[in-house]
């Protein structure tokens, strides 16, 4: 991003400057402003410099003034500020007609002014100027969506590119959505960005611009990929936006990063009130689903006052939904401080438009889900949650999560139903299904009678007491293992002994033990019956 000369000289700051020569040159672009009274100083300047100077280098000596002039023009400097009543009092015609055919700006800066008040002007016109167009007029709007700030984000995104004539794009680091401005540029170039730097599968080498703000730049070693910068857009002292700035043709100049750092500054502050409004909007997700479960709902028109506090939802709440519940085990997590990363992270797989979803305690997430045809409509959501799942415990990590799934019922003032289907889901499915982490109300089939709070250990009649001698064997671990898995492999030998990696001898002789130790009829379906219902209930129940 650059200001050009004649922009700085249209700045009410600097009315006394004038022009001396090289007047078809003030569309020169400034990029820096640099000093020099140094007889070689000049050999150091890259281009796109304003060259401030008192002159004292030139008294007398005009060829050594214009070869300094050819050089910086050359070099592309955008001009020179020189105190022209200091030291030289006049200059030789022979520069001004040099600065004149090359559109070299020649100008003049006043006795008395300070440099660092010259450098500090410029700055503040090319600072100014951004910000002037990245901050539109206050809104007539009555309040502010999280739609609007949302698309303010974007705007920011469009006015910095076009601002530093470089491609932009801005990553959600949770979600690793994208947006890029213009859209016409291939931004990826399959590089994951929401993983740390260092991660990416080629060679580069990096630079660090801003240590502070951890600004650095990436450049790939192999030819065909684009460097980039990377600023880190934290809140909170979390990491969640990541803004890529693509140096397809040259490299961001002084200005440029001025207009990165208040662009970064712009966007922290609309995430904060973005995040600020999710949460409070959280709130009310939380509170519907606690209603709808708890059976306070007694009308539709009380549901329509909750959805209307909610931006995305868009249920149709007369049609028939299903409770899905999701536990988090073991951990010291609390679901409400992580609710943003789970709801952008994990649950925007399922959507807003047929989901409502809320935290409803410390450790669980209840979702009630619109059906329009409940045929199959189970089989699709186990398949979403184990997705689900993968990530939640990815995200969560100390923890482990499950799902219970309940039955339809006919409209959202009927979840209370189907959200006790999906605790039951949970409680019996950790027994009758250990492996699986969800669980649907309709997999228990008869086991869905049972409450879990009233077993006790006389239910179960003596077959408890036939299987104690196992629990105080010296192998008591792989003797009960291995009557497990028998009897879940319908009592076949070789099936067992392949899924104990075990010879079936071995598992001959240890059935053979245990028929011994217990008393147990292994050849009567009904007391194979029993006991593999006694195992499965066994942790329970000792």
């Amino acid at each position: 991003m650059g200001i050009q000369i004649k922009e700085i000289l249209n700045d009410k700051y600097f009315r006394e400057y004038g022009v001396i020569a090289g007047e078809d040159g003030l569309d020169r672009e400034v990029q820096a402003v640099a000093l020099f009274d140094a007889p070689d100083g000049y050999l150091w300047f890259k281009g796109k410099e304003f060259v401030l100077t008192t002159g004292f280098l030139f008294t007398g000596k005009t060829d050594y003034f214009k070869d300094v002039i050819r050089f910086l023009h050359k070099n592309g400097s955008a001009g020179m500020g020189i105190k022209k009543d200091r030291y030289l009092h006049e200059v030789s015609e022979e520069v001004i007609a040099l600065c004149n055919e090359l559109s070299f700006p020649l100008i003049n800066i006043p006795y008395d002014e300070a440099w660092i008040d010259v450098i500090n002007a410029v700055n503040s016109i090319a600072i100014n100027r951004f910000i002037t167009r990245v901050i539109d007029k206050p809104s007539t709007q009555s309040s502010i969506t999280p739609k609007d700030l949302r698309m303010k984000i974007r705007d920011i995104i469009h006015k910095l590119s076009i601002e530093i004539k470089m491609p932009v794009t801005i990553i959600d680091v949770i979600t690793g959505n994208s947006h890029t401005y213009p859209p016409i540029f291939e931004s990826t170039h399959h590089i994951d960005f929401t993983e740390n730097i260092g991660d990416y599968d080629f060679d580069f080498s990096k630079e660090t611009i801003c240590d502070k703000l951890n600004i650095t730049r990436i450049t790939p070693l192999d030819s065909h990929r684009c460097p980039w910068i990377s600023i880190p857009v934290v809140l909170r002292g979390r990491l969640v936006r990541k803004i890529i700035i693509w140096e397809s043709d040259e490299k961001i100049d002084y200005y440029s990063l001025l207009s990165i750092r208040i662009a970064t500054a712009l966007l922290t502050e609309i995430l904060e009130q973005l995040y600020i409004y999710q949460n409070f909007e959280g709130r009310y997700y939380d509170d519907l689903v606690k209603a709808a479960i708890n059976g306070e709902l007694d009308s539709f028109g009380r549901v329509k006052e909750f959805l209307g506090n909610i931006e995305k939802i868009r249920v149709a709440v007369e049609d028939p939904f299903i409770v899905s519940c999701i536990h988090s085990e073991g951990g010291n997590i609390n679901l409400i401080n992580k609710r943003e990363e789970i709801y952008k992270s994990v649950l925007s797989i399922l959507g807003h438009n047929k989901n409502i979803y809320g935290i409803v305690d410390d450790d669980k997430i209840v979702i009630l889900t619109q059906v329009d045809d409940t045929e199959g409509q189970i089989r699709k959501m186990k398949s979403d949650y184990k997705m689900i799942l993968d990530r939640l415990n990815e995200k969560l990590g100390e923890c482990s999560c499950r799902i219970g799934i309940g039955t339809s019922v006919s409209d959202i003032l009927s979840s209370k139903r189907s959200f006790i289907e999906s605790l039951k889901a949970l409680e019996v499915g950790k027994y009758i299904y250990e492996d699986r982490k969800v669980v649907a109300f309709e997999d228990l089939g008869p086991f869905g009678l049972l409450r879990l709070e009233n077993i006790q250990r006389r239910d179960f009649g003596s077959n408890f007491d036939k299987i104690m001698p196992l629990l105080n064997h010296d192998n008591s671990k792989e003797l009960l293992e291995t009557l497990k898995v028998y009897l879940e492999s319908e009592s076949n030998f070789n099936v067992a002994s392949n899924k104990l990696f075990l010879h079936t001898n071995t598992v001959r002789y240890r059935i053979a033990k245990i028929q011994e130790m217990c008393d147990i009829d292994l050849d009567d379906p009904v007391e194979r019956l029993k006991t593999e219902i006694t195992l499965k209930f066994l942790e329970l129940i000792r």
